[in-house]
């Protein structure tokens, strides 16, 4: 163990802001591009040898329903499973009726001789006659060359995604092994001589699972049928990796096929090379029962252009974090309700609810009567860090305090790990740890060694939830609860979310302090924010209305919007506030949405043409934005500046535990000092980091990123090595864009679907 790695994380769990796991990092393959710090949930200087690093890093006819909210329906009715009864006398627990998501569409091309098909502008001779993949406009029952800009736009970047970034259905980044300039067409980009590696694939389980996301909200606004086979491969996607491990209920990062030196590349599987990529406890070799999930070339192998057959060994990456698990929770019960094999939905049911089960309980007890520790907490308290409202429980009064931790299944343990789905969920601690023992600090200091993703100990803890502290971690905790009462009518779930998440662990109270700790945006996690209203988001959406809904509502609306995004430019968080929240509590929502949707039509490719011009029909790739030309362009009022002497302060407190100084939150990239770069900050202790925007930049402006929604939005400068060498994925606009469309946000091009168009003959 990494000493000042479990002691920050020590007081960083009990801080509120936690050090969860993030990317794997494990690849060894070598990028031509320089990305950004994906999936982490560490709260550590980034010069700390004990931090994770990014993944990336390493060497590795429809009716008009735009408007329509979700049908409110009783969920037995909704999904076949048996009804919820009226329980006021168990507990005298209040009734939890939920409801699906979305409603079913209807196929607006039933009946109307023209076929549905999925990927935009791709062709094939079907039965001597030469077809397109084009729109066709349900309104006036025609084929259209000018559809709508935006759903063109959206349609190419889920053409580019589902023909290139989604190996065996994983979302992927294309790296290229040359320069790719802005409005390179895509026969020349696509090429195979083009093709470096896919990458990025350390966050592939929240990214696919939120790539899925966007698959079943343009289902549910197209309701083709070519739509609804999309989404269930990727829901498939989904469950396949979970079956890989042979653990009910134990996601992954992704699936790989291992190959000896030598083995040829393909862009259309994720292939490691043995001289290339380091294994550990972490990488694990795919469950034989699941290999029939998996593409042919896992068993079979992958021929070269000499007919010489490579076989090479199905694997699967572990360590998955609460990033990776959010991918999953989120797109699964989303699509529940709208499948049609009954077998898939049970394998849903089975994995969310075995999950949840295997989450094993650690209690920390007689905090109170622990004055270093106390104090400690009070000194980070007095920092300014936590703000709590009139009224907020007092976080620092709490005498015990709560986790739930998924174990790590490695090397170490295989032989002994219990790979069977619990049938209770866990309320027997697996761990208590004493404040007042004298043996505390041995055991506390164990506890967080188990934390260290890294060491592959017996008794390795992969993630983890304080729910009773982390407003976040008591959302996932509800919203796990609540799908899975949903799918199952288990009153055990009910209880689990009235009795002992929000009676015993004030969750409510809980979730009402989400907002208040925030950090300076010199020092910031932005991807905690997007992890946390994601699920807040799908479960409100699953709520019928009632007291537990409104409070949930009432609490997105103060501690997420108000607190936490309204002043950070986030157009996915703020469709799904405007979508949710009704007016009465959304006081925020016309701002809201208008910034959304002004920011949305500026949402394309993110390179310019000789002239300045953006050139939005294009893929997102990684090109250099100058801070002298994104400082140009930005609205008026946003300027480049340095931390405030308080926002210094906050990113760089200093802990007193126990004897033991050490760093507190200090997230502050800090750069060799030049004091010609107008752009650097010389700081009190005479290190140097970046200015920032004022205020967040216009999407067209900012840096290059996987998932736009959960980085820095006020980044002015960011390395990108080869230029256009690495292509995202694009989910980022296509998941808001069919969800203000499912709100009715965006009533333009309603009605355009895809279908085949016939232009000919063919051979």
């Amino acid at each position: 163990m990494k000493f000042g790695y479990g002691i920050l994380c020590s007081i960083s769990i009990l801080v509120i802001a936690g050090c969860n796991s993030g990317s794997d990092g494990s690849d060894t393959t070598t990028l031509p591009d320089t990305v950004d710090v994906a999936d982490s949930e560490l709260l550590l200087d980034a010069s700390d040898p004990g931090m994770d690093r990014p993944e990336a890093l390493e060497t590795d006819a429809q009716p008009d329903v735009a408007g329509d909210l979700p049908v409110q329906v009783d969920a037995a009715d909704a999904l076949d499973v048996p009804a919820i009864p009226d329980v006021s006398d168990v507990n005298e627990m209040p009734p939890l009726v939920l409801k699906p998501p979305l409603a079913t569409p209807t196929d607006p091309l039933k009946d109307s001789g023209v076929e549905s098909c999925s990927v935009y502008l791709q062709q094939r001779c079907n039965a001597g006659v030469m077809q397109s993949c084009n729109v066709y406009d349900t309104t006036t029952s025609a084929f259209t060359s000018q559809p709508d800009p935006m759903v063109k736009r959206v349609f190419l970047f889920e053409r580019w995604r589902d023909l290139y970034l989604s190996p065996d259905g994983l979302t992927s980044e294309l790296s290229f092994n040359a320069a790719t300039l802005p409005g390179t067409p895509e026969s020349e980009w696509s090429k195979p001589e083009r093709f470096g590696s896919q990458e990025g694939m350390g966050d592939s389980g929240i990214w696919t699972g939120w790539t899925v996301v966007g698959n079943i909200l343009r289902y549910s606004q197209t309701g083709t049928e070519a739509d609804y086979q999309r989404m269930e491969r990727g829901i498939r996607t989904l469950l396949t990796m979970y079956d890989v491990t042979g653990v009910p209920g134990y996601f992954i990062r992704y699936f790989f096929l291992l190959m000896p030196p030598g083995a040829p590349k393909s862009a259309e599987h994720i292939l490691r090379y043995e001289d290339q990529f380091q294994l550990n406890h972490q990488k694990r070799p795919v469950d034989p029962a699941a290999l029939s999930q998996l593409p042919a070339v896992y068993t079979d192998g992958i021929a070269d252009a000499d007919g010489k057959v490579w076989k090479g060994t199905p694997m699967w990456q572990g360590r998955p974090s609460i990033d990776q698990n959010t991918g999953p929770m989120n797109a699964l019960p989303m699509a529940y309700a709208m499948l049609r094999d009954e077998g898939m939905k049970q394998r849903i049911s089975h994995h969310l609810t075995c999950y949840l089960k295997r989450l094993q309980r650690i209690e920390l007890i007689n905090l109170q009567q622990n004055p270093a520790l106390l104090d400690s907490l009070m000194q980070f308290f007095n920092a300014g860090e936590l703000q709590l409202d009139e009224g907020d429980i007092d976080l620092t009064k709490m005498d015990k305090i709560v986790g739930y931790v998924q174990r790590q299944i490695n090397t170490s343990n295989e032989q002994t790990f219990d790979k069977s789905c619990p049938d209770t969920i866990q309320m027997t601690p697996w761990r208590t740890i004493d404040a007042t023992s004298e043996g505390f600090l041995g055991d506390f200091l164990e506890l967080f060694n188990d934390m260290d993703t890294s060491a592959g100990n017996e008794n390795q803890i992969d993630h983890y939830y304080f729910p009773n502290l982390r407003g976040g971690d008591m959302i996932h905790l509800m919203h796990l609860a609540a799908m899975a009462y949903w799918f199952t009518g288990d009153q055990q779930y009910r209880t689990f979310l009235f009795d002992e998440l929000i009676g015993n662990q004030q969750g409510l109270g809980v979730v009402a302090t989400t907002g208040a700790f925030d950090q300076p945006k010199y020092c910031s996690h932005f991807f905690g924010d997007q992890l946390t209203y994601g699920s807040w988001w799908v479960l409100l959406s699953m709520l019928e209305d009632s007291e537990f809904k409104t409070s949930l509502q009432k609490s997105f609306h103060t501690e997420m919007w108000d607190k936490l995004l309204k002043q950070k430019g986030n157009a996915d968080f703020n469709l799904m506030y405007a979508g949710e929240v009704p007016d009465a509590i959304a006081t925020g929502k016309q701002q809201a949405l208008s910034y959304a949707l002004e920011q949305l039509a500026t949402m394309g490719g993110n390179g310019y043409d000789v002239d300045g011009n953006p050139v939005l029909d294009d893929p997102r790739r990684s090109y250099t934005l100058t801070p002298e030309y994104v400082l140009a362009h930005a609205p008026d009022g946003i300027t480049a500046e340095c931390p405030s002497p308080r926002e210094f302060e906050l990113c760089t407190t200093e802990i007193n535990f126990m004897g033991l100084t050490i760093p507190g939150q200090n997230l502050m990239e800090y750069l060799t000092c030049d004091a010609g770069d107008t752009l650097q900050c010389m700081l009190p202790n005479d290190k140097c980091t970046l200015k920032m925007a004022s205020g967040p930049l216009p999407v067209a402006l900012r840096q290059h990123t996987d998932w736009l929604w959960q980085r820095n939005p006020y980044a002015l400068r960011s390395g990108v090595g080869l230029e256009g060498g690495s292509q995202k994925p694009g989910s980022d606009l296509s998941e808001p864009y069919w969800n203000a469309r499912r709100y009715g946000f965006i009533t333009e091009g309603v009605g355009q679907v895809l279908g085949w168009e016939s232009s000919g003959t063919c051979d």
